[in-house]
């Protein structure tokens, strides 16, 4: 990868890499990295970044809902494996802008795999865990997953909010909110009804 592709992608990610090479692992597919072995290249595939990053990615998924008020078994595993489906992981790695980085192979390329969302949501888990080696520090690598999950939920948000007129009475206000969030696919796990409500109010 060019070093201002690189550098495109941590601006995108919000996290700069100690060590580069990790972040090039982590969008390398196998099929590429074969490719360039056949050609006598050395070149190392992200299949078992996702091993890690799939383990490191449940660990967070379950402190979080813990803190956000999941108090059973079933209500906690049900929640988390909505979230970490790699359909809705490889929807929200899209909209971060940086599938086009993703190092495919010819054939995937040419089979449109590389399109797919579960395809996407494989090369997320593989950064969840580039950037959990490369920080070596565990709250680190929490921050980096939980951002990722609460800037569509805060951007929705405050983009529903923006909408509303200001001459608009507090009980209308108050159903904006609540029809904002229940649009939002992450309602369950976002911390940030409060906070909509204040950005609609200015009440503190």
């Amino acid at each position: 990868m060019k070093s201002e592709e690189i550098l495109t992608v941590e601006q995108r990610l919000n996290y700069t890499f100690k060590d580069k090479k990790l972040l090039i692992r982590a969008l390398t597919r196998k099929a590429f990295a074969q490719e360039q072995k056949q050609q006598g290249k050395s070149c190392e595939d992200q299949e078992v970044y996702r091993i890690l990053g799939d383990a490191v990615l449940k660990a967070i998924l379950v402190e979080m809902l813990i803190q956000q008020g999941y108090d059973s078994r079933e209500s906690i595993t049900n929640k988390k494996s909505d979230l970490e489906k790699r359909e809705n992981l490889g929807k929200m790695f899209e909209g971060m802008g940086i599938a086009p980085f993703i190092r495919f192979g010819i054939g995937e390329r040419k089979q449109g795999i590389s399109s797919q969302s579960s395809v996407l949501g494989e090369t997320f888990e593989a950064l969840v865990a580039a950037v959990h080696i490369d920080a070596r520090d565990y709250e680190k690598t929490k921050k980096f997953v939980v951002d990722l999950f609460n800037k569509p939920v805060l951007e929705s948000s405050k983009n529903r909010a923006s909408e509303q007129s200001s001459g608009l009475d507090e009980i209308s206000k108050i159903w904006m909110l609540t029809r904002a969030c229940d649009n939002c696919f992450q309602v369950d796990v976002c911390a940030t009804m409060r906070m909509c409500y204040f950005d609609i109010t200015g009440d503190d």
